[in-house]
């Protein structure tokens, strides 16, 4: 369960730092705590595996709403530089992203714009060795 806590708050810090650049209102895990203010970012993430690699493997997906399309598609564009191939070795997991698909939803409400960045991420945990290599000893 740890490394489950620790990658999303990995996911959460590196999605909050667009947040003024962009105007999101919010950014949140699961449920956005108020869905009628836009643009606002809502992630979540499932386990697809455990491998036998010594590794997890997760689906991340992001999902974008907003009422600007081209807004939208700003943000999207965001979230894959601030994710795609990027690793994130802490003290405790070492995950790597990597894009899977990016596309539209259709929502019951014709004025708001959903789209959905989908990630696979690898979840290495961190021991002793990677301490030692980030510098951690």
């Amino acid at each position: 369960m740890a490394m489950i806590n620790d990658l999303r708050l990995v996911i959460q810090n590196r999605l909050n730092s667009i947040k003024t650049e962009y105007g999101l209102t919010e950014v949140s895990y699961r449920v956005a705590m108020n869905d009628q203010i836009f643009p606002h970012i809502v992630y979540d993430f499932t386990t697809i595996t455990p491998t036998d690699m010594g590794r997890e493997d997760f689906l991340l997906d992001v999902h974008i709403w907003t009422k600007d399309q081209y807004a939208a598609f700003n943000i999207l564009d965001a979230c894959r530089d601030l994710l795609m191939f990027w690793n994130a070795p802490n003290e405790s997991i070492l995950p790597t992203f990597f894009e899977m698909s990016a596309g539209s939803v259709d929502d019951p409400d014709k004025s708001i714009v959903h789209l959905v960045l989908r990630l696979q991420v690898q979840v290495y945990e961190a021991g002793e060795t990677d301490s030692a290599i980030l510098g951690k000893e």
